[in-house]
């Protein structure tokens, strides 16, 4: 197999892979640290091979400039908050600012490189159409307690998918305060992880802080519907 050969393999296997992280997000599933570790070193195993293969192609065709490499592999803190952040660019950077990491110190102090990883991020695992179940959305910022929510504005009626898979509905919901929830406008005061995510102390975004603070706190009625 000849370097343009094994390029064109390569790129095709990157692109697999890609799309297999796509159907996972779109699934509305967690990414496991055992799977973000295994895409990882997946991933620079590929990338760097293919960094050789375009230099190499690059040197026979007498091209001085060398092709610039795909550096698609952000550090696993970096990988995990994007997936926590729900792939957006402003929860992400909010969560660089408040997750103990050195990694993540570094990130802030250095705009060229974070503006670099975002956009690898962006390519390595973009966000996508959100699913519903039972009419519920899932949240664009995922959470280790919430799924999802929909919301009346006419009614003030609010529902809540938990990510156990329970739901309940909450009356009188006023719109900003809605809006306020959703947006995890709000910091956790502890700090933990389960199956389906992980917090610190201080992390802002969160969408269970915003619901303790906002929602539990206001006495609003709620039932259990499922």
């Amino acid at each position: 197999m000849n370097p343009v050969q094994e390029l064109e393999m390569l790129e095709e296997l990157i692109d697999e892979l890609l799309a297999g992280i796509q159907d996972v997000l779109q699934s509305g599933e967690i990414l496991s640290d055992e799977f973000q570790g295994a895409i990882a070193q997946e991933l620079e195993q590929t990338t760097n091979r293919i960094d050789q293969l375009r230099n190499e192609i690059s040197r026979t065709e007498n091209n001085t400039v060398p092709l610039t490499p795909l550096n698609v592999n952000p550090s696993p803190d970096a990988q995990l908050l994007w997936i926590l952040a729900g792939q957006q660019e402003q929860a992400f950077i909010s969560y660089l600012r408040d997750f103990p990491s050195n990694e993540t110190r570094s990130l802030l102090a250095n705009p060229t490189l974070l503006s670099q990883t975002i956009n690898q991020l962006n390519h390595l695992m973009p966000a996508g159409q959100q699913p519903y179940i039972n009419g519920i959305r899932h949240a664009d910022l995922n959470s280790s307690n919430v799924w999802g929510t929909a919301y009346d504005p006419k009614s003030g009626k609010m529902r809540v998918r938990f990510q156990g898979g329970s739901e309940y509905e909450y009356d009188g919901i006023p719109e900003n305060i809605y809006r306020a929830f959703t947006k995890g406008n709000a910091s956790a005061k502890t700090k933990g992880k389960n199956q389906y995510g992980q917090w610190w102390v201080g992390k802002n975004p969160s969408l269970g802080a915003a619901l303790n603070q906002y929602i539990k706190a206001g006495g609003f009625n709620y039932r259990k519907i499922r």
